[in-house]
């Protein structure tokens, strides 16, 4: 906290308004241009009593750039009409309004405990999960099966992303104990290390290793090290390599795991399989450009076949991309960067900005003549999300689509799809993000809370999770999906999938990513849409970028 509350002179009459109730609240405002207050400190020590928190207690979520002025104008609007504390708070859960960092957050209990080895067997254990984006039927598939092996029974709590991220940071803010085993998404984690329980005693200890064969080396390096593996004391580093997981290693550099990866998902190409294979296409093509009709494996060739591809009288288009405002453009960019040879993680370990370079603008470049030189794309594609994009491609208005999913063709839409990894140029980087199953550091049950983990996260457990459609996260699931009959029902994609993870990029390390993000999303916007010139929009990016990381407090490279 910064001290005592005094109002800044810079807020409008209607956020200094805003300010004084937020006071009132006992929110942390220090991820939006409000300020703190020291007025209700005691309230963290006064919750985490054995239950979920109430609506009082919504406190700490993370300024993700989103929805900073829905939460101004609903919070302002509160204060106009003096809404109660609860009554205000329900209006924000309602609309799944995201509210200030954990991150700037300081805890007021003591160190949490550690870990006793001989803690009684709970009779249940509480898990926070995610819906559909990290696969909750997989978890539901898989509890009776943990019943049957420890006696134990999961308490499930599933809430959709925004809820969840909001109930997540509220849980660890105020340091209750109410949740043992919590889903975490990646883009969280920074801003989380001090609250997670780090691991590396449990998975060296055999007591703790009863009731699931950890085999720590069968999680892909690239998804356990991205997804798990931080340095508590800076948090933004990455862990310097990443080809085999070595706890002594981990150790060594000075870092810890924080979670067992579970939901992995990288960016991957669909394709028609019926159109590549049709005759008539394969010898006009090879006409055209002298070689076979093939995935692309270039993004020279992707730009042959979407090239190709493209008939607007016949309703056929090339290929999606996902140009709209959202991660997705970003998601989008920094896949191409990566290829171009740049940091596909955009900020480097040192806060330098690595997105407006020579490959930044090359790659941005790219993209946008697909769009508005090529015209290889569907109408409206720069308001295309990762729903717009694979309802445009299930529709059978393009040959290709890029998406972190399987696809279906709808009915009506004859076809076959497969699947391919996305082009490299002098590299390749595909984007990837992984959900990890974490210990709360302030619960009461952590070694049956890690037992739990590493049960769920088990090869055994995913090879069965397969008849969810989860995206593993170990190698040998995805052998074994090479001849699991509900796997094999998506063509290839799992094989695709594993090969992406296995060269993905994840994202910076950064406690205000979301912030970060949206500037990169509206300079990929801007860049698509023809508003800027590439260098232009990366340009101001990076100036706005760089004014984030240091308000944030990195010192910037």
């Amino acid at each position: 906290m910064r001290g005592s509350p005094r109002e800044p002179p810079h807020l409008s009459s209607e956020r200094q308004t805003l300010a004084r109730f937020v006071q009132i609240l006992s929110l942390d405002t220090t991820k939006f241009d409000f300020y703190d207050d020291n007025l209700l400190r005691g309230e963290a020590r006064r919750r985490g009593t054995g239950g979920p928190p109430s609506d009082d207690a919504i406190k700490g979520v993370p300024a993700m750039g989103y929805r900073d002025d829905r939460l101004v104008a609903i919070l302002a609007d509160g204060a106009r009409r003096q809404l109660s504390r609860r009554g205000l708070l329900r209006t924000a859960a309602a609309t799944a309004v995201a509210v200030p960092a954990l991150a700037g957050m300081k805890g007021r209990r003591a160190a949490a405990a550690p870990a006793r080895q001989d803690a009684a067997k709970p009779t249940s254990i509480k898990m926070l999960y995610a819906t559909v984006e990290a696969d909750v039927e997989a978890i539901k598939l898989m509890i009776p099966d943990f019943k049957a092996a420890t006696g134990i029974d999961i308490e499930l709590d599933s809430q959709p992303y925004d809820a969840l991220q909001q109930r997540a940071f509220a849980e660890l803010a105020s340091e209750s104990p109410f949740y043992d085993v919590m889903i975490c998404d990646t883009p969280w984690t920074p801003a989380l290390t001090g609250k997670l329980e780090p691991l590396s005693t449990y998975l060296t200890n055999p007591a703790l290793n009863d009731i699931a064969d950890l085999a720590l080396e069968d999680f892909i390096p690239k998804v356990f090290y991205d997804t798990a593996v931080y340095n508590a004391s800076a948090p933004n580093l990455q862990f310097p390599a990443q080809e085999a997981v070595d706890l002594a290693a981990i150790a060594a550099e000075g870092f810890d795991v924080f979670g067992l990866p579970l939901q992995s998902n990288a960016l991957t190409l669909a394709y028609r399989k019926d159109l590549f294979e049709n005759p008539a296409e394969m010898e006009a093509f090879k006409t055209q450009y002298g070689r076979d009709l093939a995935a692309p494996d270039t993004w020279d060739q992707f730009l042959e076949v979407a090239k190709f591809f493209t008939r607007p009288d016949q309703r056929l288009y090339g290929t999606t991309l996902m140009a709209g405002n959202g991660d997705w453009a970003t998601d989008d960019f920094k896949t191409l960067l990566a290829a171009w040879g740049g940091n596909g993680y955009m900020i480097g370990d040192e806060f330098t900005i690595d997105f407006n370079g020579p490959e930044g603008i090359a790659a941005l470049t790219y993209y946008a003549d697909l769009i508005n030189t090529h015209k290889v794309t569907p109408p409206g594609v720069t308001s295309f999300s990762w729903d717009t994009a694979s309802s445009t491609f299930a529709s059978g208005l393009t040959a290709m689509s890029m998406n972190y999913h399987s696809e279906v063709l709808n009915p009506g839409v004859e076809g076959e799809i497969a699947y391919a990894l996305v082009p490299q140029q002098v590299t390749r980087g595909p984007h990837f993000g992984t959900w990890m199953l974490s210990v709360n550091k302030f619960g009461e049950n952590k070694e049956w809370a890690y037992r739990t983990a590493a049960w769920f996260t088990s090869a055994a457990s995913q090879i069965k999770m397969l008849q969810t459609q989860l995206h593993p996260s170990r190698a040998s699931v995805y052998e074994a999906a090479k001849t699991d009959p509900g796997a094999l029902a998506f063509g290839n994609f799992y094989e695709v999938l594993g090969q992406s993870l296995a060269v993905g990029v994840g994202r910076p390390r950064l406690t205000n990513y979301g912030a970060v993000d949206k500037e990169i999303w509206v300079a990929v916007n801007q860049a698509a849409s023809g508003s800027k010139t590439p260098e232009e929009a990366l340009a101001e990016a990076a100036e706005k970028v760089t004014a984030l990381l240091k308000q944030e407090g990195y010192p910037v490279g």
